[in-house]
């Protein structure tokens, strides 16, 4: 979120996914309007005694409590709906867990879309929505693409229904990741920009139909068309990150691999699982030994 035009207007807190962007971009603003207002004249008529408190919160060496929150907000007579945005705004930046990051994310489109509906911007991230819409991006650069919703359809596995292909052309093109020249449809070089928080949303349930599509690739398609293997490993927390590493050095090589891959006419999902079998936490599973 860049700064709100050079702070001729008001930040709008609606346009925002990080409340430490939205915090930094109304302190500025306001200091431009009246150079009295400083975080230390802000921390002050919240009613914290260290000066720096908002200036960690901004630089994300510390993070707010709701009580905390609604102090600041108080300060910067957030009110309203845009208090009660502000505060759902915290909670999605904070929360470690992906289940209640997608019900904040709800509940903020939802308060978006009772003050503004125009501000909604999630379309974008309804690429992410649907594990098919990727796919035909690809099926558009095939060597054998035919221009038609009826053959994506056949030709995707498992198939989907037309009026499926015709809006993920749609999504597609609005989004601006293929483009139509002398009739025909290709990929664009656009990327898709998106909020990070938003997008870990999103990715989510993209990985969950992947993973789904994985398991039923199973007994959907011969042994030498597919590879389902596993490994269950043994190895220090230390490693994990490694394994981590790794994993993403091989993901760079195979993406290198397709973008030099001569008469690619072929489509594939490539999906890495690894997680853990057991409780993370070792201290934590010395405590439930020790309750036995």
């Amino acid at each position: 979120m860049e700064k709100a035009d050079q702070y001729n207007n008001t930040p709008n807190i609606f346009e925002y996914y990080d409340y430490r962007l939205f915090l930094r971009d109304l302190v500025e603003y306001e200091r431009k309007r009246n150079p009295v207002f400083s975080n230390r004249y802000i921390v002050r008529r919240a009613g914290f005694k260290s000066p720096t408190a908002l200036k960690h919160v901004i630089d994300g060496k510390r993070n707010l409590s709701l009580e905390s929150a609604n102090k600041f907000a108080s300060a910067l007579k957030i009110e309203g709906i845009k208090r009660h945005y502000f505060l759902t705004l915290v909670l999605f930046n904070q929360t470690e867990s992906l289940a209640e990051r997608e019900k904040y994310l709800k509940e903020l489109v939802e308060l978006k879309r009772s003050e503004n509906p125009s501000l909604l911007d999630e379309g974008k991230y309804d690429v992410l929505s649907k594990w098919y819409h990727l796919a035909i991006r690809e099926i558009v650069d095939l060597p054998d693409f035919k221009n038609s919703v009826k053959w994506i359809s056949r030709i995707l596995t498992p198939q989907i229904t037309m009026q499926d292909v015709a809006d993920s052309l749609d999504l597609l093109k609005k989004l601006g990741l293929i483009q139509k020249k002398e009739g025909r449809y290709q990929q664009s070089e656009n990327i898709l920009e998106t909020d990070e928080r938003v997008r870990s949303v999103k990715v989510a349930e993209y990985h969950r139909q992947m993973i789904q599509l994985g398991a039923e690739s199973i007994t959907r398609f011969p042994g030498n068309e597919r590879d389902i293997s596993g490994t269950t490993l043994r190895i220090s927390r230390e490693d994990v990150q490694n394994v981590k590493i790794l994993l993403k050095e091989f993901r760079k090589k195979l993406l290198n691999l397709a973008v030099n891959s001569a008469n690619a006419d072929q489509i594939y999902q490539l999906n890495f699982q690894f997680f853990p079998l057991v409780i993370p936490d070792r201290k934590a599973r010395i405590a439930e030994r020790e309750e036995m």
